[in-house]
């Protein structure tokens, strides 16, 4: 913040007291503005850089930026008018492209608004935000027409300068030929005054250290030093029980590593080796797979968990009175009974798919003949349509050359008029800038004028400051702490003294963990090899059961497997022997007709003088066969649909029943979960009350340990109590001091 309120103020200069310039104000104004909204303008941009990406440039960000403050911050208090001219400062291209996205209320509910909701209130953002942008649609739709107008107006004086309108070429500007600028010349840099050094050395009194020692005396405890030195290193290695150095002594294994390197050599180079690997021997007993801790872990959990759902089971027969497995049974027999019942159903229809296959196929036929009258139709409704297609692309080809011919006559007159009123802008707008560049140039001067004056102060404050000499004179002592009045301040030798306590009892509480990590791990290691023989021992139980059911099962499988197969045998049988009959039926009716049309033959060479009567038998023979075709025909026919009927209604009410039962375990099971949550939910709860008590208590414990641990400190160094006692008081002495001088300065 310090640092946007420094850069504004270098920038803008003075922009805060009641004589500053407007212009300077407002472009402060606008700049808090965008750093203050960052996060809703950022939205805005995101979604107007992600919709627009085709008609605007990254390079505009800022613009585009800036134009959005005045847009949904500052437009009711600028007014249209004035927010006008900012847009009307711009590239209309650019600008027709913002307005037209900025104003569509209805692309920014959708889009944009909930992003905005996220930072501000709703109320601010449909009353302050989108108020003003509700109000002003239909004048900034103008504007944006104008603009629109404006930048056609701008490519076609281009294009008329390109010689690609129709126009008349009109006379060019002569070339603009370079001038150099009268430059002015910059002013001799000033040369600081030189600073004069003094050519003296200050000698401070004698020291008088220097009486209480001399030259010999610490030469001879020098020497005794390093005397002691040398006797405490040869003692050091004397007595140590590392082998000692050898090194007087050389040796060389170069031969061995050369006899090494040979054998591995001659190793490799044994081309009569045999390369295939040995075979895998098997364990006759199967193979051993060794459990890590997580896999024992997992398993005793599974098996943990099937025993307490036995024990529910248990339970539950306590106390129900009441054994679920003949339900299992019974529910498992009830399945079997509706696979079969289904397969049934399947036999059924596919017997009753065979028996409507001819049925479709004259169905078939029907549709054909339906669908030849159709398409003859459709043909017929085509061409009418392509006639009135035809009508309604000449249609569209007068208008538009209608169309044409008014841009003709707007592309005349437009482009003179657009082009005199941008000249006209670009001139008020040269001057504008003219009178805001020297403006800004005098302030400019002022202030490096000013910032020149407090330089050469500081400057001289800097060499007053130097000239005057300081004395430091520091004495440490050991036993003193600094006298800061830090919570934690302490001497050196009560340091010394903590740090030694601290060391004793941190190899205390290392001690102490290692024996706890190491009863930790017996008991775990122990609790594991219980886990493993449980497993081992509830593998066996479930080999063997699970042996006995899987026999049980492939022996259901074999007996299910005949029982289908003699069903499907059966079906098959009913529907040869239904196939034969209709067979049989259709060859006795073939019969019939022909035996009728050789009587009728018959008859007609024997009695020619019958034979319009001979005709009029035959005929209705024809149409009792007809009429016994159709009964029968119609008979199979109600017959396959009972059938089909009742099929459904039995699937029906089986899917109702599979349904109930199944919503009635859904609601049972439900009610079972619920209430072991509710039991686990209540257990949590009083874990949680015992151990918020446990800590309670470790805290009080832990309080009263510290209280006797400070007591003992104390009584063992008292020393360490004292100075810290003194450095308090000494602290407070100091403010009260430091208090009192305040107040006589004051």
């Amino acid at each position: 913040e310090d640092l946007l309120d420094s850069h504004a103020d270098e920038q803008l200069g003075d922009a805060d007291s009641p004589n500053a310039d407007p212009n300077c104000v407002f472009i402060k104004q606008v700049f808090y503005g965008c750093v203050r909204h960052k996060e809703a303008l950022k939205a805005f941009m995101s979604a107007f850089y992600n919709d627009m990406a085709a008609s605007v440039l990254r390079s505009d960000y800022t613009l585009y930026l800036i134009i959005t403050y005045l847009t949904f911050f500052r437009l009711e208090e600028l007014g249209f008018n004035e927010y006008r001219k900012f847009i009307e400062s711009q590239e209309p291209d650019k600008m027709t492209g913002f307005l037209s996205y900025s104003f569509d209320v209805a692309r920014l509910a959708n889009s944009t608004k909930w992003d905005w909701i996220k930072l501000y209130d709703l109320d601010f953002v449909e009353e302050t935000m989108l108020g003003p942008i509700e109000q002003h649609t239909k004048a900034a739709n103008t504007m944006r027409i104008e603009l629109i107008a404006k930048a056609s107006g701008l490519a076609a004086e281009k294009e008329a300068s390109d010689g690609k309108v129709g126009l008349k070429e009109m006379p060019k500007k002569p070339p603009t030929v370079a001038v150099s600028p009268h430059l002015t010349r910059p002013a001799p840099r000033a040369v600081p005054e030189p600073i004069r050094i003094k050519q003296e050395v200050v000698v401070g009194k004698e020291p008088t250290y220097l009486e209480r020692t001399s030259l010999e005396a610490v030469q001879k405890t020098k020497a005794a030093r390093l005397e002691e030195e040398r006797e405490r290193t040869t003692k050091k290695y004397a007595e140590s029980n590392v082998q000692e150095f050898k090194l007087h002594d050389t040796r060389s294994n170069l031969q061995r590593v050369r006899r090494e390197v040979e054998e591995k050599r001659a190793k490799e180079l044994d081309f009569d080796k045999d390369k295939r690997a040995p075979p895998v021997r098997m364990p006759r007993e199967g193979a051993t797979v060794k459990l890590n801790t997580a896999a024992i872990l997992r398993e005793d959990s599974l098996y943990k968990k099937k025993q307490e759902q036995e024990a529910r089971q248990i339970q539950a027969y306590e106390a129900e009175l009441r054994d679920s497995t003949e339900f299992h049974a019974w529910q498992t027999e009830m399945r079997s009974k509706d696979i079969h019942r289904a397969r049934e159903n399947v036999e059924r229809t596919r017997v009753l798919a065979k028996l409507s296959a001819e049925e479709a196929r004259r169905a078939i036929e029907r549709q054909k003949e339906d669908n030849l009258a159709l398409a003859s139709q459709i043909k017929e409704e085509s061409d009418a349509m392509m006639e009135q297609r035809a009508l309604e692309v000449q249609m569209q080809a007068m208008m538009n050359r209608r169309l044409v011919e008014d841009i003709n006559e707007v592309r005349d007159h437009a482009p003179r008029e657009a082009e005199a009123k941008l000249l006209e802008q670009r001139r008020a707008r040269r001057d504008e800038v003219k009178e805001d560049i020297e403006a800004k140039i005098l302030e400019k001067e002022a202030e490096l004028e000013q910032e020149q004056k407090e330089r050469e102060d500081k400057v001289r404050q800097l060499k007053a400051l130097s000239e005057v000499p300081r004395k430091h004179v520091k004495v440490f002592d050991p036993t003193e702490s600094i006298g800061l009045g830090l919570l934690d301040e302490m001497s050196l030798v009560e340091m010394k003294e903590r740090l030694s306590i601290n060391k004793v009892r941190a190899e205390e509480i290392e001690l102490e963990k290692r024996g706890e990590i190491s009863v930790a791990k017996h008991k775990k290691q122990t609790d594991l090899m219980k886990r493993v023989e449980n497993i081992k021992r509830i593998r066996k139980a479930a080999g063997t059961s699970n042996k006995e059911a899987r026999e049980r099962r492939k022996a259901m499988e074999v007996a299910q497997a005949e029982a289908e197969k003699q069903l499907r045998d059966e079906h098959n049988m009913t529907l040869l022997d239904t196939l034969d009959e209709k067979r049989r039926t259709r060859q006795a009716e073939q019969r019939e007709l022909e035996e009728e049309e050789e009587r009728r033959k018959q008859n007609q060479a024997f009695a020619g003088q019958n034979a319009h009567a001979a005709e009029e038998l035959h005929f209705d023979e024809l149409l009792k066969g007809a009429d016994r075709e159709a009964r029968t025909r119609q008979t199979e026919a109600q017959r396959a649909s009972k059938m089909y009927e009742e099929t459904k209604r039995t699937e029906r009410t089986v899917v109702e029943t599979t349904t109930a039962k199944r919503e009635s375990r859904k609601k049972k099971l439900f009610a079972a979960k619920a209430d072991e949550l509710e039991v686990k939910r209540k257990d949590l709860i009083s874990r949680q009350k015992e151990e918020i008590a446990a800590k309670k208590a470790a805290f009080l414990v832990q309080r009263e340990k510290h209280r006797t641990v400070k007591e003992k400190l104390v009584a063992f160094n008292p020393y360490a109590s004292t100075v810290g006692k003194l450095a308090g008081s000494r602290t407070m002495g100091g403010g009260s001091m430091t208090g009192s001088v305040r107040g006589m300065e004051q």
